[in-house]
């Protein structure tokens, strides 16, 4: 058993052995060419102790490898069979004067036979750091018992020896491989003395700066330094002579260089510094950064500009707004909004559309003078940027330009297209102090534009400022309106209109305002559908109105389906068809219990959202076009979407009998859907000759006062509810 002490040491060479091997390997010894010189250390050997082989050798894991050998024919032997074994670990000369008796050697095979070996003496070799790799040896086929001091001595030093040949070819090697690398990287590679002399200059830099390198070498570096930045240079390069320390050492900066042809490009270059005899030397590699720099201005540019017609994006223009602002504090916003930019799309898609929002920015880009700024900042939104103090009095005649210039039709594929445009304007400081303010008081001046029928311009006032404290103060509430359960649910009665009978309901949404009472959609709905809490609340909606259903059933009415009417948030969730899934299974309905009603514009400005709204039609869910006829929608839009009821809105029915237009389109909406394989809802019937004129028209169904206004769900459970016979609505009321 091993004691402590040589547990210990066996742990420690075991760690050593690790290091040595790493060591030797750096040499690079092993299937490359060793120079003759150690073949010539160990002939010195053999005859300076008048002996037949000398070695010089690595110890390898397995093997010994001899790199000087004479005497021998082999270039590797078995480390298991080396007599160096003890010597490589040994700080004194290891002499054995017989091998054949001495207990560690006697049974070697190379201690018997005919050439037998008897005399041994060894050193280790030490590598870089002190690092043992290997031995320097002797041998004789005759015993020696007179191995003096001196001789010891004399093997030693030729160990020394033959570890400095070891450290030189290895600086050779190394030194031409760098030699090699700087000869051929692409990039450049530059070295100068404390005087900028350059010293270095290698082909990369050649290609770079267009200077040979029988040019450059003794130049000084100011030569690929534009004229601006010499006098800098000289003054770093003489503070670094006198002492100064390099601020520059290992960093990579970016900088502008000269070609011998005299264009500037960019660089990166990276600095390196060393003391020298004479002073301090240092050097460079470097690269030319023209491509990057590009890509970058490229990137910055898209990051700023819109990509379709090449104007500022959104962020370009508020950061435009925001540079003017901080200029002077004063600067005017004129917020454009296309009118009909939607039919021109949906008529002759996306690719005319295109063609003319690109034809539309030249012209408006000729409306506008000066160092004044336009940009697209959305789909069919421009904006026009009028810097410093111009007033209100221009900008009021730069909108009528673009008014003016807009009133031509522009030609698109031999197509005339013409659209409006609504513009609202404000102005800093009058209006606002900072970007933001501004261009939320631009966009409501746009609005009210709108609001007034388009196609003109409007100017901020105080009123509106008014109105934006309101519906800020109005959203807040409508937050709090969920956690507060101010929202309820009325239902308005939808009949078979062949027979009169209830066939369900429609869900319409009201709000029991804490203070203001009962508030009807047009309150509050324009801001619930922008607020974050639509998703919400249309999530409520739904739960709410499946629930109804089934408590009616379970109370005995006989009714077919709901309708709910769902929000833009709703469809842009993604999720639709796992909510309205999980209310069907919660509350025990099926798919055909619930009707979801979309608008056109949800239909149009979603429709790349619209899976879980097929997913859902397929399972059997009903999906109705809302106030259809009012909108964009075009046929296209009936066949490719997902339709099982038309709505036909009450704009239509409410002159039907009297105006022969509104029952031509009427007439025809039905056709349409008929022949689409769709019901026909008509809202709006508050009267008995405008229900049997649509039942003469072939509508389905019908909606409307006339059968009963929105009323609580107990009022249409006490209306409606008959358990033993099934009469029709119209017997309940009689006109």
């Amino acid at each position: 058993m091993n004691s402590p002490t040589t547990s210990a040491a066996l742990f420690v060479r075991s760690m050593d052995e690790t290091n040595r091997l790493d060591c030797a390997a750096s040499y690079r010894l092993e299937g490359t060419p060793v120079a003759p010189l150690f073949d010539h250390l160990a002939a010195l050997g053999a005859e300076l102790f008048d002996v037949p082989v000398c070695l010089v050798s690595i110890t390898g894991r397995e093997d010994q490898l001899f790199i000087g050998r004479f005497g021998i024919d082999s270039e590797t032997m078995p480390r298991a069979l080396s007599f160096c074994n003890e010597t490589l670990w040994s700080d004194l000369v290891q002499v054995v004067p017989d091998l054949s008796m001495d207990d560690r050697y006697r049974a070697n095979p190379f201690v018997h036979g005919p050439s037998a070996l008897r005399f041994y003496a060894g050193t280790a070799l030490f590598g870089q750091d002190g690092v043992r790799i290997g031995t320097v040896c002797i041998l004789d086929t005759q015993a020696h018992h007179d191995f003096s001091e001196n001789d010891r001595a004399l093997l030693a030093r030729l160990a020394t020896i033959a570890a400095s040949a070891l450290d030189i070819r290895r600086n050779q090697l190394s030194g031409s491989a760098a030699q090699r690398f700087v000869e051929t990287t692409t990039m450049a590679v530059i070295t100068a003395d404390h005087e900028g002399h350059i010293s270095f200059w290698n082909p990369a830099a050649e290609a770079l700066f267009g200077h040979p390198a029988r040019d450059a070498i003794g130049g000084n570096l100011t030569m690929i330094m534009p004229e601006r930045f010499r006098e800098a240079h000289l003054h770093g390069v003489s503070r670094l002579a006198q002492g100064g320390s390099p601020t520059l050492a290992g960093k990579t900066v970016e900088v502008q260089a000269l070609h011998r042809d005299g264009h500037e490009f960019p660089i990166e270059m990276t600095l390196s510094f060393w003391k020298t005899a004479t002073g301090v030397g240092f050097g460079a590699h470097i690269l030319d950064i023209s491509v990057r720099r590009a890509r970058e201005a490229r990137l910055q540019h898209l990051a700023h500009h819109d990509e379709l017609t090449g104007l500022l994006n959104r962020r370009g223009f508020m950061d435009g707004v925001e540079r003017a602002l901080a200029e002077n504090g004063r600067a005017t916003v004129l917020a454009l909004d296309l009118d009909t930019f939607k039919e021109v799309n949906d008529a002759f898609g996306h690719a005319v559309g295109d063609a003319f929002l690109q034809a539309l920015s030249l012209r408006l880009s000729s409306a506008i003078a000066g160092d004044a700024a336009l940009g697209r900042i959305g789909g069919d939104e421009f904006a026009v940027l009028l810097r410093g103090d111009l007033g209100l009095v221009h900008a009021a005649d730069v909108a009528r330009t673009i008014l003016h210039v807009l009133r031509d039709p522009i030609t698109i594929a031999q197509h005339q297209l013409q659209v409006g445009v609504s513009i609202g304007i404000a102005a800093a400081p009058i209006h606002a102090t900072d970007v933001d303010e501004l261009m939320i008081r631009a966009d409501l001046a746009l609005f009210r534009s709108k609001r007034d029928g388009g196609r003109a311009f409007c100017i901020f006032d105080n009123g509106m400022g008014a109105d934006l404290a309101a519906n800020r103060a109005f959203k807040i509430e409508i937050g709090r309106a969920a956690k507060n359960g101010e929202w309820e649910l009325l239902y308005q009665p939808q009949v078979a209109l062949p027979d009169g009978r209830l066939i369900g309901t429609e869900a319409l949404l009201r709000w029991r305002h804490p203070e203001r009472g009962l508030l009807l959609p047009g309150a509050f709905l324009p801001l619930l559908e922008m607020h974050a809490a639509a998703f919400e609340v249309g999530t409520w909606v739904i739960d709410r109105a499946c629930a109804q259903l089934a408590d009616w059933r379970a109370r005995g009415l006989c009714i077919e389906r709901v309708s709910v009417n769902l929000f833009a948030a709703q469809i842009r969730a993604g999720n639709i068809e796992t909510i309205v899934r999980a209310a069907l299974a919660r509350h025990g309905l099926e798919p055909s219990d619930l009707e979801l009603e979309i608008t056109e514009t949800i239909a149009l400005r979603h429709d790349g959202d619209l899976e879980p709204l097929r997913a859902l039609h397929a399972a059997g869910v009903a999906i109705a076009f809302d106030d259809f006829g009012t909108g964009f929608a075009s046929l296209t839009t009936l066949k490719r979407f997902p339709l099982s009821r038309l709505k036909i809105d009450k704009s239509f029915v409410t002159d039907l009998v009297t105006d022969d237009h509104n029952a031509a389109i009427v007439e025809g909406v039905i056709a349409i859907g008929h022949r689409l394989g769709l019901r026909v809802i008509a809202e709006g019937i508050e009267n008995g000759p405008q229900e049997r004129a649509l039942a003469a028209l072939g509508c389905d169904e019908g909606q409307g006062y006339l059968y009963g206004r929105p009323m609580t769900a107990m009022d249409i459970l006490n209306r409606f509810i008959t358990r033993h016979e099934r009469r029709p609505i119209r017997a309940l009321f009689p006109i």
